[in-house]
């Protein structure tokens, strides 16, 4: 069976198997001027696959949504984009090797919105080598918030959406907090996040318990955060066992939830079913289905063109990174190096896209501190 080729597959849904292992290797000039013709070829690895799958997958409708439409608009300065997304699973090597597949087999221009924190990790191993830049990481992990020269961010950081729950809890009152979570880098990393978070506020109630990732880890950690009676819940728990772990926890416990914005996707709290209802979610978008804000009145009109796409919080992230994209290659030139992309960036000092505005420079590619908290009343987000 021949490989599908991007002209041949859904934008949304873009995945070829790999073959062997791929060298890393950056393009050489003739690979690259075959590169500079007719399209922007723009890669992604992701998980779009596994327990940590759903709010990828969620964004890539948001990004299909705006390049279908400043494709149908006659592309970017007459140059059509083309998404070429590979399959990761969060394993770092097969991020890295997804990585070198994109630029030396697929010739592309830049890496966009990879995710999540793993994936991106093993991406940069390449990129950094191959000095390709990486536009909107699909992650707000501290870990790769250290400036960066290839990497632009499009989202707040765990630690600003963690900051805004522990001043959240500190005004209310729910500073008895029980906080879960699991035994790997993510849990470690927005624990320690959290942690200096509850300093700055002066809260000392607060506990941390480690779940571990089996039904008997599960209840030991359920029965713990019950003889600790807190006001509020805080699962940082986020894996396979995340849901049952989160489900068994508010079916003991009917206190406060608070989470970060990974649990704003939609299949997720799907997931979650009764248990989602009344936690409170960090946002780092506005509220995707507010047509009062231009930019979301835009994605509302774009997502809708691709038919049986729900409206929601992740897919909307996608469209915005999207459109931060297309309005660097537009400033980049239609003859763009990496070079004058990345200079483009910098010029955006804002970027105001009607409601929602990133901001770089040459020393500062955090781009956004957006956070917003939410709450989920089993149907919709509220402010």
């Amino acid at each position: 069976m021949n490989q599908p080729t991007p002209s041949t597959l859904p934008l949304l849904d873009r995945r070829r198997l790999l073959q062997g292992t791929a060298a890393l290797a950056t393009l050489g000039p003739s690979a690259w001027a075959h590169a500079q013709g007719d399209a922007w070829r723009i890669g992604q690895t992701a998980a779009l696959t596994g327990p940590l799958a759903f709010p990828f997958v969620e964004m890539n409708k948001g990004i299909a949504a705006a390049f279908k439409e400043v494709n149908d608009r006659g592309g970017i300065d007459g140059r059509p984009v083309e998404f070429f997304s590979l399959d990761d699973a969060g394993v770092p090597e097969k991020a890295a090797e997804n990585t070198a597949t994109l630029l030396k087999k697929d010739q592309v221009f830049t890496m966009f919105a990879c995710g999540g924190t793993t994936s991106v990790m093993g991406a940069l191993k390449v990129l950094a080598e191959a000095k390709v830049p990486l536009l909107a990481p699909a992650t707000g992990s501290d870990a790769l918030r250290p400036f960066n020269p290839l990497v632009f961010h499009t989202r707040a950081s765990y630690a600003q959406e963690l900051a805004k729950i522990a001043r959240q809890l500190s005004s209310t009152g729910f500073t008895k907090m029980a906080v879960g979570y699991f035994d790997n880098p993510f849990g470690k990393a927005t624990l320690a996040a959290f942690e200096a978070a509850a300093r700055a506020t002066n809260n000392t109630q607060w506990k941390p318990f480690l779940v571990q990732e089996t039904p008997e880890g599960i209840e030991k950690a359920v029965q713990e955060i019950v003889q600790f009676q807190p006001n509020a819940l805080m699962s940082l728990a986020i894996g396979a066992s995340g849901i049952p772990f989160y489900k068994a926890l508010r079916q003991r416990i009917k206190a406060p939830a608070f989470s970060i914005s990974f649990l704003g996707s939609r299949p997720l709290l799907a997931a979650l079913g009764e248990a989602a209802a009344g936690i409170t979610v960090a946002q780092v978008v506005p509220n995707p289905t507010n047509p009062a804000i231009p930019v979301v009145k835009a994605y509302q009109e774009a997502i809708k063109k691709l038919g049986n796409v729900d409206i929601g919080y992740s897919s909307f992230e996608g469209y915005v990174n999207a459109r931060i994209l297309i309005e660097a290659l537009r400033r980049a030139g239609r003859a763009a190096s990496r070079e004058k992309f990345i200079e483009a960036l910098h010029s955006m000092r804002p970027y105001d896209m009607g409601g929602f505005e990133v901001r770089y420079g040459p020393n500062d590619h955090d781009g956004t501190d957006f956070v917003e908290l939410t709450y989920f009343n089993g149907e919709r987000f509220r402010r």
